[in-house]
């Protein structure tokens, strides 16, 4: 039970990056939790959030990372031991650069190159984790390098690092204490457990009011007004001709003009105006292709036997971390489409988020490719996915979905429901072919193997919502998932330390 009579206050770390409301969601949930004896510290990458949504002061019981470069800089430590981080926790931030066609931040004739971001934020993380002792670390899924350092030293110390993220069934969160890292291994637990002692007679009842209504079904990110919703928009007046818009370009702007000094050592975001600008082309370029993408979609399936393949939506979290050897979709879906028979092709559905954010180039040749059909984001995804053999993925949505509708369904990376027994997790091209294999001649299992799965995700989840911006409107969703925090910080620390019988 959760006391809010607790005398002794235990720092949790709220980590806080320059991510859109990110700062206000992690200050309310803190301040949430305080009465249930929660001592907040909060751990930024740079300053810039105090400029974009916090009035250009510093948030109180917080570190930033760039004061840290700066000091470590003008007095370096004498310390000749290489950092524990390599060049590949770079990866999902470059991934950023690369995909919007921004410059990296730090310049070869900086202050601080990328080297020495490295290892600043190895020593970081450890002298704030061995400083403080926290009880837990908060964030969202584990997304960049700056939150990837911090879930290493946290693991390293045998400290749960607590990812919030919406769950694949509506009206429900995701609350991972592994940073959403490997997720199948503790959902696959659960489902062992749950076929040899009775389930939640809840679980039960989520997961087979999923399957039962799976066509009606839609995640909270992509309802309206959810995060991921608004990715679908590509009117750029709608994007860019806001209020809240111009608001953010003049704190932008002042960011530049008075924080220069904070924006050289700011890896992952530098000067906003120029990753902004980098932006707004995009949605320009989105804009004027989505005529000649269009033209290459098709309404239906030609094909009489295909797997299903969906693009995802890039960059985010579930490609450039949990699928980082996959990023280039191009790539994934020739080598899947030259391993197929002659008889049957790879259909690829556009993402609804992400119609013609590709260049133009990438659509033509999907289009070039002979056993690949290319569908447009508003075919039924769910109808394709049972007409399939079966559906290929990174991480997505669907491959969920194509699980829960007694598919075979292929996974390029490390994916939750990864311990479904009718999913295949794929590490590396050479795998291919054995899964395609599997694929063929897959029949279809048991409904009660499918549901037991199910309910053991249902039992992993928890009835509430969970959206940065969505969010800071009903306070009582913070509320709830502060509480839902805690309660699970205490049964951690009861399971990793058992109190001993009097």
């Amino acid at each position: 039970m959760i006391s809010e009579n607790n005398s002794r206050k235990e720092c949790v770390i709220f980590l806080i990056n320059s991510a859109a409301y990110s700062r206000e969601y992690f200050a309310k949930l803190s301040e949430a939790m305080i009465p249930f004896g929660v001592s907040p510290l909060f751990v930024l990458d740079s300053h810039l959030s105090d400029v974009m949504s916090g009035e250009n002061a510093a948030l109180p019981n917080a570190k930033y990372f760039t004061d840290f470069c700066k000091e470590r800089i003008a007095s370096p430590k004498n310390d000749s031991a290489p950092s524990p981080l390599n060049w590949h926790i770079l990866f999902s931030d470059f991934d950023r650069f690369l995909t919007f066609e921004i410059d990296p931040p730090l310049k070869k004739n900086g202050p601080m190159d990328y080297q020495q971001a490295i290892g600043f934020l190895g020593q970081f993380f450890e002298e704030i984790l061995e400083e403080y002792q926290p009880k837990a670390v908060v964030y969202e899924q584990v997304s960049n390098s700056f939150a990837m350092a911090a879930f290493r030293s946290a693991q390293k110390r045998d400290v749960p690092f607590f990812s919030l993220a919406p769950a694949r069934i509506g009206g429900h969160v995701e609350i991972s204490p592994t940073g959403a890292m490997r997720d199948h291994v503790t959902v696959g637990e659960i489902w062992s457990r749950i076929q040899i002692e009775k389930p939640s007679p809840a679980a039960h009842e989520v997961a087979e009011s999923f399957i039962s209504s799976i066509d009606v079904q839609v995640p909270d990110y992509m309802r309206p007004g959810g995060d991921g919703a608004a990715l679908i928009k590509t009117g750029l007046a709608s994007k860019y001709l806001t209020r809240e818009m111009a608001q953010k370009f003049f704190r932008a702007l002042r960011y530049r003009m008075k924080y220069r000094d904070d924006a050289a050592h700011a890896y992952q975001f530098g000067d906003p105006l120029t990753a902004a600008r980098a932006l707004f082309y995009r949605a320009v370029k989105r804009r004027f292709r989505m005529g000649a993408v269009s033209r290459l979609y098709k309404d239906h399936v030609e094909a009489d036997r295909f797997f299903l393949y969906p693009l995802h939506f890039h960059p985010e979290a579930s490609t450039s971390i949990l699928a980082s050897d996959f990023v280039d979709e191009l790539n994934v879906i020739k080598a899947i489409a030259f391993r197929l028979p002659s008889d049957v092709k790879l259909v690829v559905k556009e993402h609804p988020s992400a119609t013609a954010l590709q260049p133009l180039s990438f659509y033509r040749a999907l289009d070039a490719l002979p056993n690949v059909e290319l569908l447009a984001p508003h075919t039924n995804a769910k109808e394709m996915a049972r007409r399939s053999i079966g559906v290929i993925c990174l991480t997505s949505t669907l491959g969920f979905e194509a699980a829960a509708l007694n598919k075979p369904v292929i996974c390029l990376g490390d994916v939750l429901y990864g311990y479904f027994p009718n999913v295949r997790m794929i590490e590396h091209y050479g795998d291919l072919d054995e899964a395609l294999e599997w694929a063929f001649q897959y029949e279809p299992l048991d409904s009660a193997l499918i549901q037991s799965a199910m309910t053991a995700y249902a039992e992993y989840i928890d009835v509430g919502s969970f959206s940065f911006k969505g969010s800071l409107q009903d306070p009582a969703a913070i509320e709830h998932i502060a509480k839902l925090l805690v309660s699970k910080m205490d049964r951690h620390n009861m399971r990793e330390k058992p109190q001993s019988a009097a």
